[in-house]
């Protein structure tokens, strides 16, 4: 059965869109048994860095032909050097005593700080489809996951842009404030303006939309975070009705409480499930693995 991809997307910084595609992945790695290919597009390198040791990624990634900014390579100047398999850390975290796989079913493809140099060679490439290459590359092993991540950086350019085009869904990781609230409507606006001016691209695939929310760092304060929900809530509920994200789109629950453990998580380059398996992060992700499953598995 071929991969559900799903790009989690939002140019606001700061709202946990990578602590989302790291805990997410590797709960419903471990927990439900799913292969899971993480796909690191951030010239950050978030993801990579929090599965990974600092110098396994760094000693991995000086040879940009096993990174994710090969792919873009290739395409731009007609080359073939990306090696699907040479690129693919298999099983991620590593264990420190002896480098053992901890997450059999977790797979990385790590992001390169290189990646910051493609978007103007992208731009003066526009006369060629640059938006598909992403997909192309990852086609051929879509039937070797049960989901790929698309771990995107916080913005909407070309290599986002890709990510939008290879994915069948999206989701919008969210923090519950004012002006999260006003962006998330300007950020389903541009999506679909996307997805519209490349429509004749798809081939016969659906035209991927907006499909979920999740609510990170989500405090019970007061009624701030309540309201601000609840004014996410109707938000969508205006935005089904006018086509702009997919008619099931929901905000998943639970919403991630804010936890130490889960910041501690990233200094010990684990995902939460590992590094403190009785946190509330831990149990919020657990159960937020299970309706994320049912959800788009019904989809």
């Amino acid at each position: 059965m071929r991969a559900k991809t799903i790009a989690f997307i939002n140019f606001k910084g700061g709202v946990g869109k990578t602590a989302t595609v790291v805990n997410l992945g590797a709960t419903i790695a471990k927990y439900h048994g799913k292969k899971v290919l993480i796909v690191d597009l951030d010239p950050q390198c978030n993801s990579s860095l929090w599965l990974l040791d600092p110098e396994v990624w760094r000693e991995h990634v000086s040879d940009l032909t096993r990174s994710a900014y090969q792919i873009f390579d290739d395409h731009i100047v007609g080359t073939h050097h990306f090696d699907f398999e040479k690129a693919v850390l298999r099983g991620v975290p590593y264990s420190k005593d002896g480098g053992f796989s901890m997450l059999s079913h977790l797979d990385l493809l790590p992001g390169s700080v290189e990646l910051l140099r493609l978007e103007d060679r992208l731009h003066q490439n526009r006369t060629a489809p640059y938006f598909k290459y992403l997909h192309q590359t990852l086609r051929p092993y879509q039937n070797d996951y049960d989901y790929i991540f698309l771990d995107c950086a916080p913005n909407l350019y070309s290599i986002t842009k890709n990510a939008l085009f290879a994915a069948d869904y999206c989701v919008v990781p969210y923090v519950p404030d004012y002006l999260s609230l006003s962006g998330f409507g300007i950020l389903a606006d541009e999506v679909e303006k996307f997805y519209e001016s490349v429509s004749g691209h798809l081939q016969g695939r659906k035209r991927p939309k907006i499909a979920a929310l999740i609510v990170s760092h989500y405090r019970k304060i007061g009624d701030v975070f309540k309201h601000a929900v609840n004014e996410l809530e109707q938000m969508a509920i205006a935005l089904r009705a006018s086509d702009q994200i997919h008619r099931k789109t929901v905000i998943l629950e639970p919403y991630i409480r804010h936890d130490v453990k889960v910041a501690e998580s990233t200094s010990e380059h684990l995902p939460v499930v590992l590094h403190a398996p009785s946190s509330i992060g831990s149990q919020d992700y657990a159960d937020l693995a299970v309706n994320f499953l049912n959800h788009f598995e019904n989809l």
